[in-house]
């Protein structure tokens, strides 16, 4: 069952423009899990606010023939269409099933995007482990994990299992209109469970594939927490996958927890969301459980500080 989210009702300026920088959107996981998609997509329209990437954290609905009813251009984000049957995706699974069932799934969403126009696909890269199910704290976004699993896994072939998931991917979006990337990650309590979070991580990447076979989504909250982890330098890292960037994923945190809170002023993000290598990329605000007055409030912020630099 969808759980119905109550409206906002306080009054807001009608001019919000829906593109303060070139490809500027809004995720639609701002409301609580578990809301049905249109609960958001009507704020978002209210609030003229017209590019959205739909994302994960939505409820499983029987169709979405409603979407034609807006006129958004759409991204969208790794577990949607929300399948029936809840499982956590997993390309890198040990567990076959899962990891079938993962691929299947991205097809699926590979697909839904070149039906609905969506520019833009995003999946995580896979977990060494299978996580037990989603975050149980909204202080971190983080999944449950079972230690006992880890105990028994094996870095080399789960990134073997990952590559082979990927260029089976690949292999499918390349007859289809719809661009693929990979999310990049980044925990510091959960690092041992994550795939692609180091430098040297995308090095092997990079020399795998080309730009035209995928591309990386830069979450710079994962980033934030992953050079905190492995003690590497933000700048290195993103100018070693400059050429890959198609979307930031945009969300702040205290480099701890991965908090998915609405940018601050005078933020160490602000020169690299302004990067004018970076003008073409889809800038994507991915805030979660955050009111639509505050989410108006912050686009004015990343109105202020994108004009000032």
């Amino acid at each position: 069952m969808c759980l119905m989210v109550p409206r906002y009702t306080a009054f807001l300026p009608k001019n919000i423009k829906h593109c303060i920088l070139n490809n500027f959107f809004l995720s639609s996981a701002f409301l609580p899990d578990g809301s049905p998609l249109f609960e958001s997509l009507n704020l978002c329209k209210e609030y003229n606010i017209n590019s959205v990437e739909i994302g994960s954290n939505h409820c499983f609905e029987d169709n979405y023939l409603y979407l034609g009813n807006y006129h958004f251009d759409f991204l969208v984000h790794n577990y949607f269409p929300i399948p029936k049957d809840s499982f956590v995706l997993n390309i890198a699974s040990f567990n076959k099933k899962i990891r079938t069932k993962s691929i299947n799934h991205i097809k699926s969403a590979i697909d839904f995007c070149e039906n609905i126009g969506a520019k833009l696909y995003t999946f995580h890269p896979g977990f060494l482990t299978d996580p037990l199910g989603s975050n149980l704290s909204k202080a971190n976004y983080d999944f449950q994990w079972d230690e006992n699993q880890l105990a028994k896994a094996n870095y080399t072939n789960t990134k073997s299992l990952m590559y082979n998931a990927l260029d089976d991917i690949i292999n499918y979006a390349t007859s289809k209109p719809v661009r693929i990337a990979i999310e990049t990650e980044g925990s510091v309590y959960k690092k041992d469970y994550l795939l692609m979070q180091r430098p040297e991580e995308y090095k092997e990447f990079l020399d795998k594939y080309s730009p035209m076979d995928i591309e990386i989504n830069l979450n710079i909250g994962h980033l934030n927490l992953a050079a905190n982890t492995f003690n590497f330098k933000k700048k290195d890292f993103v100018n070693l996958i400059q050429d890959y960037i198609v979307a930031m994923e945009l969300s702040h945190n205290d480099g701890i927890e991965d908090q998915h809170l609405p940018l601050q002023s005078n933020e160490w993000y602000w020169p690299l969301i302004c990067d004018p290598r970076f003008n073409h990329v889809y800038k994507i605000l991915e805030f979660r459980n955050t009111g639509i007055v505050e989410i108006v409030e912050n686009i004015k912020l990343f109105q202020k500080e994108t004009y000032a630099i």
